[in-house]
């Protein structure tokens, strides 16, 4: 006969082990992981009829504390798992009655206080996301786990902000995930996370409770993002996507690179409120924020790939155990940037053509000939988009297009009706 599946609470309190009377007393417990965005968090509530919380067991602001949950006997096999919540310092204490109980909140952040309390002033220049990341972290003394590719930044303020919230701030812009976990500053490329494999179905008769949203409120199929080129004082629009629900950012930009990233950036964070799912189930292990899962038992509209944006897990004083996951449907990302002059019309309006978007491997040769059947023909699209091609080449460091031989992925052209055509 399989043992009861039990939960325990296992906790060290500035390097004490308590887990006995927490335990004992123990009314509830909760443990938030966040993928990205804020701070991982945890509650530990419990009674405290004798008011020895409020007296000899005393908690200070700023305390450490360690939590561990153990699943015993846990799933159809009795199998055992730790669930490892993280390091955390004390932020917030209440008490009540009757009857007398306590509660404790926690919050992941590095022990070295000015991290996230201390505002600073400073212009960063000619520096990566990575280097940024670098110098927070050795000045906080916690270890950085950067996985994402070199972004280079010209300039930018960190203007009377904490290290903690400038660097929240820079991820945010160029798309990135950040959290701080185990004494850890965490940053990795949220897109490279989404097309991961899932790492477990979830069918809907394992669910608790279930909801499902969709929406078009706040969603969009483009972005337009101006900029003016400090050389000429001309201003251009840097396009991503396309549509008629467009997203217009308003953020400093030092080029046109980035521009479509802090663009691209927005935009694809706007639309993860497009699909969402929250999920109440079994606590599992192996169910953590940033993970994708495969949902399965609702049908191909509903069910299908999701990124686990929070993960909830509660534990009463019984042995039930529960988590509440917060999810986003997984869809592409819209990428992929062009640029015209402000005002400009969109590629392929008023000339009678049709609209031409870049990928990889096009030469105006090969759409000419896709177009028009004869690859000679490429300077008429050149000439109709001059003025796009050269600014995005520019845009990508090029001194010029080079009379159209370079072209970019995702640039949208028009291409001209020939006579007789269109």
């Amino acid at each position: 006969m399989q043992d009861a599946r039990r939960a325990d609470v296992e906790i060290i309190y500035e390097g004490k082990d308590i887990t006995t009377p927490v335990n004992e007393y123990l009314k509830s417990f909760s443990y938030t992981d966040i993928a990205s965005g804020e701070s991982d968090r945890v509650q530990i509530d419990m009674h405290d009829v004798d008011m020895q919380w409020m007296d000899a067991w005393m908690p200070n602001k700023g305390d450490r504390i360690s939590a561990v949950l153990a699943l015993k006997n846990w799933g159809t096999g009795g199998d055992s798992a730790r669930v490892y919540c993280g390091e955390f310092q004390l932020d917030e204490m209440s008490f009540k009655g009757r009857p007398t109980s306590v509660g404790l909140g926690a919050v992941s952040i590095p022990r070295d206080e000015p991290f996230n309390t201390e505002e600073r002033t400073k212009t960063w220049e000619a520096v990566t996301v990575h280097q940024i990341a670098q110098e927070i972290s050795l000045r906080a003394g916690v270890a950085l786990y950067y996985e994402a590719g070199d972004i280079l930044i010209e300039t930018i303020e960190q203007n009377e902000q904490t290290d903690c919230k400038f660097l929240y701030s820079v991820c945010a812009d160029y798309g990135l995930a950040m959290k701080v976990y185990a004494n850890r500053i965490i940053i990795f490329d949220e897109e490279a996370y989404e097309n991961k494999p899932c790492i477990r179905d979830i069918n809907e008769k394992e669910m608790e409770g279930w909801s499902y949203k969709s929406t078009m409120a706040g969603t969009y199929t483009g972005a337009v993002v101006s900029y003016t080129d400090p050389n000429n004082e001309k201003e251009y629009e840097v396009v991503i996507g396309g549509g008629k629900r467009i997203l217009r950012v308003n953020e400093n930009v030092d080029s046109i690179e980035d521009a479509e990233r802090k663009g691209t950036a927005k935009l694809n964070n706007e639309n993860k409120k497009a699909v969402s799912m929250k999920i109440t189930m079994m606590a599992d292990a192996r169910v953590k924020a940033a993970a994708c899962i495969n949902v399965t038992g609702l049908g191909g509209k509903l069910g299908g790939k999701y990124y686990i944006d929070k993960v909830t897990t509660k534990k009463g004083g019984s042995s039930i155990c529960q988590m509440t996951l917060d999810a986003h449907k997984v869809v592409p990302r819209i990428k992929g940037a062009s640029v015209r002059a402000a005002g400009q019309e969109a590629a392929g309006e008023g000339l009678g053509g049709t609209a031409y978007t870049v990928v990889h491997g096009d030469t105006l040769w090969k759409i000419a000939k896709q177009f028009y059947g004869r690859g000679q023909d490429y300077s008429d699209i050149y000439n109709a988009n001059m003025e796009t091609i050269e600014s995005t080449a520019k845009g990508r460091g090029k001194k010029d297009s080079s009379h159209g031989h370079w072209i970019f992925p995702g640039t949208v052209l028009a291409i001209p009706a020939k006579e007789g055509e269109g």
